[in-house]
């Protein structure tokens, strides 16, 4: 018995997913290893176990909060071009946030960067599942937040906390933070791409494997 399998991902979700990849990994290089950060690094003073808890329930907060209502006023509004300058927002936030913790020197800097962190998720986070979801090609939609959850999310969280382990060991914590923005920079521009396929123009499935064209054709 003879298995095919037809992959074929439209040129906007090729992004998304590359995109999602990319920053999940670079943050993924410090985020398993995080409390060790805080606690035992002596970079701040004054921390303990109880500190990372109240950081990173800052952060859950924070993005709670405000990714609710801010995915309701972007879907209230018609088209995508909101989404997407939500997205750029959410991106810059997500390349300042590792710089910023270079710079923490007590809790409070700490939970303060917290709750920025938890901010720039919400806006990247509400944005990303709106075009996302709008840019699935019909037929396709398991298969394609299928490729958001295993490569988007866990297969990059398991590269991104391998690479950054032996990193941390070989070149310390500051290391890995400027590793991860530069990453989280770079990886932004990417998003330029994907401002011509906004408000219903989609390029057609590609071909397996095949490389992308440098003029798609596109359907409304």
């Amino acid at each position: 018995m003879r298995i095919r399998i037809n992959i074929t991902v439209n040129r906007a979700i090729q992004i998304l997913l590359a995109y999602l990849f990319v920053v999940v990994t670079a943050e993924s290089l410090y985020a398993p290893i995080f409390a060790i950060f805080i606690v035992e690094s002596g970079a701040i003073s004054g921390t303990s176990l109880r500190t990372v808890g109240f950081a990173l329930a800052l952060y859950a907060i924070s993005k709670s909060i405000i990714q609710v209502p801010l995915a309701h006023q972007l879907d209230l509004r018609r088209g995508e071009r909101d989404d997407f300058w939500a997205l750029i927002a959410g991106g810059i936030m997500g390349v300042v946030y590792p710089f910023l913790l270079l710079l923490v020197r007590s809790s409070w800097h700490l939970y303060l960067i917290e709750v920025f962190a938890g901010a720039g998720a919400a806006f990247l986070m509400a944005a990303y599942y709106s075009l996302f979801a709008r840019h699935i090609d019909k037929g396709e939609d398991g298969f394609e937040w299928s490729l958001f959850s295993v490569g988007g999310l866990t297969v990059s969280s398991a590269l991104g906390a391998a690479v950054g382990g032996v990193l941390a060991e070989l070149y310390g914590f500051s290391f890995l933070f400027i590793t991860s923005g530069i990453i989280n920079f770079f990886v932004l521009l990417l998003l330029a791409g994907l401002y011509p396929l906004l408000d219903g123009a989609r390029p057609v499935s590609l071909p397996p494997f095949s490389p992308i064209p440098k003029n798609p054709t596109t359907k409304q």
